[in-house]
């Protein structure tokens, strides 16, 4: 867990470092897709790519980048169909 917070706020930090504008490059998508994967787990990897994608054009519609982020790698990881649920819920709302 500890592991999986700090890969939260190194990505958070890497992905804000345009100071908010609407953008996500290549390489972030990159880095995101990577992450996601290794942090989800075989069960639920497929879920990344989708996710990413859904970024993308959230981030282009102006939401917050970090927000999504955090949201993304919570539906990813849950445990849980509910912590899914919420998870998902929040990411909408971002």
């Amino acid at each position: 867990m500890k592991l999986f917070l700090l890969l939260l706020v190194s990505l958070s930090l890497i992905f804000s470092s345009c100071g908010g504008a609407p953008e996500w490059r290549d390489e972030q998508k990159a880095n995101f897709l990577r992450s996601c994967r290794r942090e989800a787990g075989y069960e639920k990897k497929d879920q990344c790519t989708p996710l990413a994608a859904e970024i993308t054009e959230r981030i282009a519609s102006g939401s917050s980048q970090a927000c999504l982020l955090n949201e993304a790698f919570k539906i990813a990881v849950a445990i849980s169909e509910s912590e899914e649920v919420v998870a998902r819920q929040n990411f909408d709302k971002c």
